[in-house]
């Protein structure tokens, strides 16, 4: 969300780490992600609670020594419903309450931020293997619109997904490992991107499930020389208590280890899972 103005396109060695969280894993087979369809008539609701702070920033050149007070909470609601055996829809939406202070600068907003609409649907599943694709766009709300833009910003952001999951066994525990590539077309005065996201998730008993997720972004070079191009790389690490067979309890911690233009931000989550 900083407001300086930059041209970068993201090092090899942010792929490595990516990638090298697909190749550790892939050597060691039930449970479910991101590329798995729900089930015809079936879905899950996740009910987060999440507050970032950050009091430093990552300039141009991927310091992080911008001075700066960053305090975001949000209320936000994912849901995935099964239309059929191969096609899941998806929506976020979200109630945001930010503020940023920079330099003598600041902008703060209350009020419902993106939200994400998308479809689905399985291309291929065999085994422990399923790939599927998924289309969708992000609404603009009146706060947050993408960490690169002033709050409330307008603008319908699009984006083209594929992903790949795999069920493991981990040391005789049953887990997955899912993987992510996106391609998203921002609008009005922002650069478009290249997502990177992986989840790998393992069961520790029967009801405690440990999740661990990377995600990256990479800004893509612009023609106008006035759009500055983002990049970031996040990490998160968190346990679900499945107190109920179909509810559950989300702790998880994430911080911002990487980027250019964006706050190096911390942040807690709280969830509640129900599937239905």
């Amino acid at each position: 969300m900083q407001r300086q103005r930059r041209f970068f396109v993201l090092c090899p060695f942010c792929l490595q780490i990516f990638f090298a969280i697909l190749f550790v894993v892939l050597s060691t087979q039930i449970s479910r992600a991101g590329a798995w369809p729900m089930p015809k008539g079936r879905g899950q609701i996740i009910s987060t609670f999440t507050w970032q702070g950050a009091a430093r920033g990552f300039d141009r050149q991927g310091n992080a020594r911008v001075d700066l007070l960053f305090q975001k909470y949000e209320n936000a609601l994912f849901i995935e419903y099964g239309l059929t055996d191969r096609w899941t829809v998806i929506a976020r939406p979200a109630l945001q309450n930010v503020h940023l202070r920079f330099e003598n600068t600041v902008d703060a907003a209350n009020g419902l931020g993106a939200t994400e609409l998308s479809i689905r649907r399985v291309l291929a599943q065999k085994g422990p293997w399923v790939m599927s694709i998924q289309a969708g766009g992000f609404v603009p709300g009146s706060v947050e619109n993408g960490f690169d833009k002033p709050l409330g910003q307008k603008g319908l952001d699009w984006e083209v997904r594929t992903l790949a999951g795999r069920s493991l066994q981990v040391m005789g525990r049953p887990g997955f490992l899912d993987v992510q590539a996106a391609f998203r077309e921002r609008s009005l005065g922002s650069s478009n991107e290249i997502r990177l996201d992986s989840t790998f998730g393992v069961d520790l008993s029967r009801r405690i499930q440990l999740l661990g997720q990377a995600n990256i972004v990479i800004g893509l070079p612009s023609s106008q020389p006035a759009i500055r191009t983002v990049d970031s790389i996040k990490a998160q690490a968190g346990l679900v208590w499945f107190y109920r067979p179909r509810r559950g309890l989300q702790v998880s911690l994430s911080r911002t280890f990487m980027g250019r233009n964006v706050v190096r931000d911390t942040g807690v989550t709280i969830g509640f899972w129900q599937k239905f």
